[in-house]
């Protein structure tokens, strides 16, 4: 892991804005540098890493809230299973398939993958 007080103020900034979607002239803009400069330093394997940790965390972040608020979901689709309108029932019913479906899909995709590797092994 590299550590803040490694890479340059201008790189962090540049790296905060791209994780914003800025693009490299408006990281280059906020940093205080050339978009030459951005794109000379997304060619670093340094700038690379620390931007795809950035990127990394941001992600776990955002699975660990979405599986928080998991229960919450389920429990949303469950009370409309119990509407009194056919329509919103289908649907729920229809999506609440769906997402099993594909929930055993990615089970059944984990599976094989591991048992590949095993045999890789």
């Amino acid at each position: 892991m590299i550590k803040n007080d490694q890479i340059s103020e201008k790189k962090i900034i540049a790296i905060q804005a791209l994780m914003r979607s800025c693009t490299a002239a408006e990281a280059a803009e906020a940093a205080g540098v050339s978009r030459v400069t951005v794109y000379r330093w997304l060619q670093q394997k340094e700038f690379q890493a620390v931007l795809s940790e950035r990127k990394n965390d941001l992600l776990e972040a955002a699975a660990r809230k979405l599986a928080g608020n998991l229960d919450k979901a389920i429990d949303v689709l469950a009370d409309l299973l119990g509407s009194k309108q056919p329509n919103v029932k289908r649907l729920t019913a229809g999506m609440i398939i769906d997402h099993a479906a594909k929930f055993n899909e990615m089970q059944n995709i984990e599976k094989r993958i591991k048992a590949l590797e095993e045999t890789i092994k």
